[in-house]
């Protein structure tokens, strides 16, 4: 569903877009179905264990994804980007030397990787950049550890740190906005 552009109100698509959205999943689905079926079948030589997820969370969130612009819609643009981040992080345990143990804050940072996809249609656009940084944040500190850059000893006191931060900040934009309001 699209927004009115102005307000939150969700404006309901139009028969056209409905039907473009619908076809546009079913399509991507169908791929990501003849894929799995390939790899059963030993045509694609990969096992179908092993790219079942990316498989499916890449269509499903190229599908959405899809279908969020057809209906300028930032919530279904968020949720693509979240998915299709899950989709990258099975691709990469699939196809490269690092698994989970060492991708798993590409999951701590798809909330980011979400709010960097719907700002193309957002309206609240600094709420979008505060989350992309404090998830965004909290994924490349995970990734230290993760990468073995550093400890997770020392992981933990910059989590800490960050966390500090984050509350300090809000504190003070809160205090700042009700001190604009009571000048007022």
């Amino acid at each position: 569903m699209k927004t009115s552009g102005t307000t939150d109100v969700v404006l309901p698509l139009s028969k056209k877009q409905k039907c473009a959205c619908n076809i546009v999943m079913g399509c991507l689905l169908v791929a990501a179905g003849i894929v799995l079926v390939l790899a059963g079948a030993d045509v694609i030589k990969a096992s179908v264990r092993d790219i079942a997820a990316p498989t499916v969370l890449f269509g499903f969130g190229a599908a959405v994804l899809l279908s969020a612009v057809i209906a300028k819609n930032s919530l279904s643009m968020w949720f693509a980007g979240v998915v299709l981040a899950c989709g990258l992080t099975s691709l990469l345990a699939v196809t490269t030397s690092a698994g989970y143990g060492q991708l798993y804050p590409i999951y701590i940072a798809a909330p980011a990787i979400g709010c960097v996809f719907s700002l193309w249609f957002a309206q609240g656009r600094l709420t979008q950049i505060k989350a992309i940084l404090i998830f965004g944040g909290m994924g490349a500190i995970f990734a230290l550890g993760s990468s073995g850059v550093c400890g997770y000893g020392l992981v933990s006191g910059l989590l800490a740190a960050f966390g500090g931060l984050v509350v300090i900040a809000i504190a003070l934009e809160s205090y700042l906005k009700k001190d604009k309001s009571d000048n007022a």
